[in-house]
């Protein structure tokens, strides 16, 4: 059985299966409805129902009226209508699997920044703040892309996650140049969306990987929005890039704030939590649009408090990224 979906506001349709969950179904259908894990953890493909039912994994019904996750959904009645926003721009864009040589592995303490080249006939397009699921050796695992221009190859940051499966691959034995492994994406709706607001980046550890991967495209386009980074680390010694410093200063629209989050008796600089420096230096965040990758606790947190400094929610833009060992 299918479901015909019609999705408010763009007022468009797509039929959904009984075993596909609606991002499923709508993602099949070219619709690229707002999601990041696919899992349920980062909550950002939450919508509204407007009319039928959908259900859960666990069996639980939602009626009309009701917030549900389309990645934990499937359709429940013969016709849904939901209120959730629709990216055309994303539509375009095809999602492929692609070899991929290692052409340079940085290795700094606990982090590796991974470059790859492609085949010159891969055409891997994506907008800058996507992200990618990687196949090495039989694991895959979600990075998001850290350079803004695929003609230069792909740019991954990865940290060193203990008992992981795939930083035993990585880390263990330092990657080879010309080591092939494969590509598969572009994935997920983080993007700089069309807008002359000033930016608030908010990075926690490779977090920043995705807002480089924005900041360059900001550049590229010669843009002269206002541009705040905030980027936490838990000591000074994980900043495992100083282009963030270089960017402020050779730009003046370009400010840059690191913040360490543990005991550093080496830092000068700020210290606590990333997402309370921001609060820190802004009593009015109306006028702002904040885009933030990190954890789910640190996005939901900083989504919160921003929110009560005036921000408003459809100004906050967000990539939560879930640990897999």
């Amino acid at each position: 059985m299918t479901s015909k979906i019609t999705l408010f506001p763009a007022d468009i349709n797509f039929q959904a299966t009984q075993d596909a969950t609606l991002l499923e179904s709508a993602l099949s259908a070219g619709v690229v409805l707002e999601h990041s894990c696919k899992n349920g953890s980062c909550g950002l493909c939450e919508s509204k129902l407007l009319a039928g039912s959908v259900i859960d994994t666990e069996g639980k019904v939602y009626e009309a009226q009701q917030s549900f996750l389309t990645c934990q959904c499937k359709a429940n009645s013969n016709e849904v209508a939901i209120e959730a926003e629709y990216f055309p721009e994303l539509a375009e864009l095809t999602k492929k699997i692609s070899p991929a040589k290692v052409s340079a592995a940085e290795y700094n303490g606990e982090f590796l920044t991974l470059k790859f080249r492609l085949p010159p006939t891969a055409n891997f397009r994506y907008l800058a703040g996507q992200y990618i699921n990687l196949h090495y050796n039989g694991l895959v695992r979600s990075y998001s892309v850290a350079n803004a221009d695929s003609a230069e190859g792909i740019e991954l940051h990865i940290r060193k996650v203990p008992a992981g499966a795939m930083s035993e691959q990585l880390f263990n034995v330092e990657v080879a140049p010309n080591t092939l492994m494969r590509i598969e994406g572009p994935i997920g709706t983080f993007f700089v969306r069309e807008d002359q607001r000033p930016i608030i980046f908010l990075a926690g550890g490779t977090g920043f990987a995705p807002v480089k991967a924005m900041v360059e495209q900001l550049l590229a386009a010669q843009s002269q929005r206002e541009i705040h980074i905030y980027w936490g680390m838990r000591t000074a010694a994980d900043f495992y890039s100083t282009l963030p410093n270089d960017w402020a200063s050779q730009y003046a629209h370009i400010k840059f704030v690191p913040v360490v989050s543990e005991d550093d008796v080496t830092w000068q600089g700020r210290s606590g939590l990333v997402h309370q420096a921001v609060l820190s230096d802004f009593t009015d965040l109306s006028a702002f649009c904040v885009y933030a990758c990190g954890s789910p606790l640190m996005i939901n947190a900083a989504k919160a408090d921003f929110v009560n400094y005036g921000l408003s929610e459809k100004k906050f833009f967000s990539d939560a990224f879930t640990v897999s060992k």
